[in-house]
């Protein structure tokens, strides 16, 4: 067997020092404490927190045992545990609001440009709207101008057209009275035509 691989297997007392109770038993537990038994050996001693003489199952009554502290260490340990989560949740409550209030203010400015969009959406509408009744009146406007100067043109035409009718009417009147008067034709006698000489008798035998 190779040496020095086994752990040192001696006598150590185990010290329940909250029931005043000790006992020596071979264990290989490490101790840097000595103790001096009833033998007046010295032996490496090992402090229990709780043993079969301080047990409630074995003594059958309840005891606080803190010997080492342990409620202490429990506060401080879980205690800053407890406080490091505290302020954990307040951090994510914290970054929680924030990014609810961010989300709120994203979609504030996005309510307020679909708002300017449609806003915007509505003055292009009624000024194409309005673009479309001038440019209709302007249209009707002009369309009536025309009317009036076509009409105007239509009476300037048929003045002259009138006028020329009445010179015309005027020369041709005055072109009959200068004009000599005709004599009727004499009317020729019918010639009469000579009488068919009347058919010969058929001979006797």
């Amino acid at each position: 067997m190779k040496k020095d691989i086994h752990p040192n297997y001696r006598p150590v007392v185990f010290m329940d020092r909250a029931a005043d109770f000790s006992f020596v038993t071979r264990s290989t537990i490490a101790s840097k404490e000595t103790v001096k038994w009833e033998d007046g050996n010295e032996y490496p001693v090992v402090y229990l927190e709780i043993s079969s003489a301080s047990h409630p199952f074995y003594t059958g009554k309840q005891k606080f045992v803190d010997t080492a502290g342990r409620v202490e260490r429990f506060q401080k340990s879980f205690g800053e545990s407890a406080e490091i989560m505290n302020r954990a949740a307040d951090k994510k409550k914290e970054t929680d609001s924030q990014r609810n209030a961010a989300r709120a203010k994203e979609l504030e400015a996005m309510e307020k440009a679909a708002k300017a969009r449609q806003a915007e959406k509505r003055a292009k509408k009624a000024k194409e709207k309005e673009e479309a009744k001038r440019k209709e009146e302007a249209e009707a406007k002009k369309k009536a101008i025309e009317e009036a100067e076509a009409k105007k043109k239509a009476d300037i035409e048929a003045r002259k057209a009138a006028e020329q009718a009445k010179k015309a009417a005027a020369a041709a009147e005055a072109e009959a009275a200068a004009a000599p008067a005709e004599k009727p034709a004499e009317e020729k006698p019918a010639e009469e035509k000579p009488a068919d000489p009347a058919p010969e008798a058929p001979a006797s035998e």
